[in-house]
């Protein structure tokens, strides 16, 4: 038997498939760990459609393929494209959960929810003839047990940077409106054994790791524990975390000392009116500078998620943003708020009739698909753009990137630091060119 697990890329405005000659970062975990838990004799292919096309012609049995919204036109696309040539085709992931009537029109088979008890019963029914058409997550699985991802199936030669994916814990209780990570993955951290966390960062064969947690402090015992056994490793890592690690100096500085080197926050508004409304719980804004200046002056990178299209925003909130975002040298993770199918916030943006349209190409998360308040989806899409072009100029990319504290390896971490401000640059070039896809 013969498998093809596919990454779909993103269509660009032009209806074709943006594709790069090496994507920035290396491929997400679903496709090597749904790899993983696939029988050994079968035979299996991981193509990220990004950087190389899936040709429907090719001799395999079974397509997977995943689905996030941006990339669903273009999932449907090789779905079809594979049917018409007689091969079975399963659609899953975030989209295809959220829409499974829509996504089953382009599928044999739709898988709702998440895959880890499913897909090895979903292998064997397709090798025994008699696929089903809907597989459905009764529970939320237990995260001990799962095999090592198949990273071995992965191309490094097709990533500009060797960093991989590994999951430590899955779920996050926050509920906010705009996310669909509670409705997928559950409303609690679902710890998984620290000693297969190392077995999988071993696999990698890369000192360079990227957590996929929510928040890698959700439940800060197992991180304590978890952040002792990468002290081992001799690892440089980064993650997502809530801003209230910054409130915990020793466990700040035992995640420094495992190896952290970039921490991912989510701010998404300096406003705490704008939080309310889409129900965001960690919305203490006077308490924001203080503790990225706790990550600052340990050496780290600071990313931040910042999100615009708030129904009382004013064109003042984007220069106080700005000011913001400068002074405090982070690196922004820019964001108009979408309305994400399965979300409270898709919910409502529906049912009040603000929801301009369903080519889920465009949702990007770059273009406004709702209608706002206080300006024309054009207004806000211009206010966007220029406060991201402002941001992303090289003296903002400069100044954030620069050392502010010697690590214990300061020519890997100004490799790290120099790395951050290409990027940088590359990203400034893209919001010049409003380039629907530059993160």
């Amino acid at each position: 038997m013969k498998l093809l697990l596919i990454l779909p890329t993103q269509l660009g405005p032009d209806g074709v498939p943006i594709r790069r000659r090496k994507a920035s970062v290396n491929l997400n975990l679903n496709l090597p760990l749904l790899a993983g838990l696939t029988p050994r004799d079968v035979d299996i292919r991981i193509v990220n459609d990004y950087v190389e096309e899936a040709h429907p012609d090719w001799d395999v049995d079974l397509v997977g393929i995943t689905t996030l919204m941006t990339t669903t036109p273009r999932a449907y696309q090789l779905a079809d494209a594979f049917r018409a040539r007689g091969k079975t085709v399963v659609l899953g992931g975030f989209h295809a959960s959220a829409m499974p009537e829509e996504a089953a029109q382009h599928a044999d088979a739709v898988v709702i929810g998440e895959a880890d008890e499913v897909w090895p019963r979903l292998i064997d029914d397709f090798r025994s003839g008699r696929l089903r058409p809907l597989y459905t997550a009764e529970r939320l699985p237990e995260m001990a047990g799962n095999p090592t991802p198949r990273y071995d199936l992965v191309p490094k030669n097709q990533y500009m940077v060797e960093v991989y994916p590994v999951e430590s814990s899955r779920g996050c209780p926050l509920d906010c409106d705009y996310c669909a990570v509670t409705r997928f993955h559950g409303g609690h951290h679902r710890l998984r054994p620290i000693g297969e966390i190392v077995r999988d960062i071993r696999a990698t064969n890369s000192r360079y790791i990227a957590f996929i947690d929510d928040n890698i402090i959700g439940h800060k015992s197992h991180a304590r524990e978890l952040f002792e056994a990468l002290k081992k490793l001799n690892i440089r890592w980064m993650a997502q975390s809530t801003m209230y690690l910054a409130d915990d100096e020793d466990l700040l500085d035992a995640a420094v000392a495992s190896g952290l080197r970039f921490v991912w926050i989510g701010i998404e508004s300096i406003k705490p009116a704008h939080l309310d409304q889409v129900h965001r719980k960690i919305n203490q804004v006077d308490d924001f500078s203080r503790r990225i200046r706790e990550f600052r002056r340990r050496g780290l990178l600071v990313g931040a998620n910042m999100m615009f299209g708030f129904d009382d925003e004013t064109r003042e909130d984007y220069e106080a943003t700005y000011r913001f975002l400068v002074e405090n040298r982070v690196i922004p993770f820019l964001y108009i708020l979408t309305p994400i199918p399965g979300t409270p916030l898709y919910d409502r943006m529906e049912s009040e009739g603000r929801v301009l349209h369903h080519d889920w190409s465009r949702y990007t998360s770059y273009e406004t698909v709702i209608q706002p308040k206080n300006f024309s989806p054009a207004e806000l899409n211009d206010l966007y753009f220029n406060l991201a072009g402002r941001l992303f100029d090289f003296r903002n990319n400069f100044r954030r990137t620069i050392p502010t504290t010697r690590l214990s390896n300061l020519k890997e971490d100004l490799a790290i630091r120099t790395a951050a401000f290409a990027v940088g640059m590359s990203v400034g070039w893209a919001v010049r060119h409003r380039w629907p896809t530059y993160w």
